[in-house]
């Protein structure tokens, strides 16, 4: 039989077969089917995303180390309570405000730290004793309007006409009560800051009450009304 009776054979027969050429893997698993990804998945967390989650990241820290360092003066977060034994009231003090020695009037002084202004900015408080006019009127609007009258006067020394006048109750452990604040205009336009920000609180019941005021004549940056509010609602009565 001649040569031509066997046909030669074919490529990659018997020698190895289409599947026997995949190179080995060696054990190694099979990539992840990426095909029912969304387009953002595929690319990955954008670099905005990871900026922020390292900036909260950061002050989280820095809030833990020294709140008064990264939060705002108005903030009344993380303060603690400074015990009045004078008047027997605990009030809160916000963050980056102390209390400070000899009051101009009252028994507690409180002053943003570090500002130049310091004194231009103030919360005051104490008991509502009858050597103050407003001690002689029952209602309590009318008893804050009044000391609100006094503080401006005798304690900012401002005058001028009331603007953007507002009362609201006041509810805390020491009683019930109420406050007033009001815009003080400035008689002299020319002179915008002479004006300023008057607020009064009296609360308590009959046998005592107490005050808290808070006045500033920088009304651009100094905290407002609500942010006052939330202090005299949180004043405490000794256990």
């Amino acid at each position: 039989m001649g040569s031509d009776d066997f046909p030669a054979p074919a490529l990659g027969s018997d020698s190895g077969s289409a599947a026997d050429s995949t190179p080995a893997t060696d054990g190694a698993p099979e990539a992840p089917d990426a095909s029912h990804l969304t387009p953002e998945e595929k690319s990955g967390p954008r670099t905005i995303h990871v900026a922020l989650a390292l900036l909260v990241a950061l002050l989280i820290v820095a809030v833990a180390t020294d709140p008064a360092s990264v939060l705002p003066r108005d903030s009344t977060l993380l303060g603690h309570h400074h015990l009045d034994e004078a008047s027997g009231l605990e009030i809160s003090v916000p963050v980056g405000w102390k209390i400070i020695d000899e009051p101009e009037f009252g028994t507690v002084q409180m002053v943003p730290v570090g500002s130049g202004r310091a004194r231009d900015t103030r919360i005051l408080a104490g008991v509502l004793e009858p050597g103050i006019a407003a001690a002689a009127i029952a209602d309590d609007q009318g008893a804050a309007t009044a000391l609100a009258e006094i503080i401006q006067l005798y304690v900012m020394g401002v005058t001028g006409s009331r603007d953007e006048q507002r009362t609201t109750e006041v509810r805390n452990d020491a009683g019930d009560g109420a406050a007033v604040s009001y815009v003080v205009v400035p008689e002299a336009p020319a002179d915008p800051s002479a004006g300023g920000l008057v607020y009064a609180a009296v609360f308590g019941s009959e046998n005592e009450r107490w005050w808290i005021a808070y006045v500033t004549e920088s009304q651009q940056s100094a905290p407002g009304t609500r942010w006052i509010d939330r202090i005299v609602n949180d004043v405490r009565l000794p256990e």
